[in-house]
């Protein structure tokens, strides 16, 4: 399997980080770029059959999906 969704996840990863960090009023939409980035290790990790690639990003969906409810609702 190509990296191309080990890129997305590293470019969406990035950049949730930075919108978090920089704690302004757009700082909740690094939760999703978050949730992006999860998903897409998981698909990368199923690709490659690492199953602690996709355990971790799994875990990282319910954690995103925790940040999206308590920061959009």
């Amino acid at each position: 399997m190509d990296n191309t969704w080990g890129w997305l996840g590293t470019i969406t990863g990035i950049l949730g980080g930075l919108l978090v960090a920089l704690n302004f009023d757009y700082s909740k939409f690094g939760y999703i770029f978050f949730m992006m980035s999860a998903i897409s290790w998981i698909i990368q990790g199923y690709g490659n059959n690492d199953k602690a690639l996709v355990l971790l990003n799994t875990v990282f969906v319910f954690v995103n999906t925790l940040g999206i409810y308590r920061w959009f609702f």
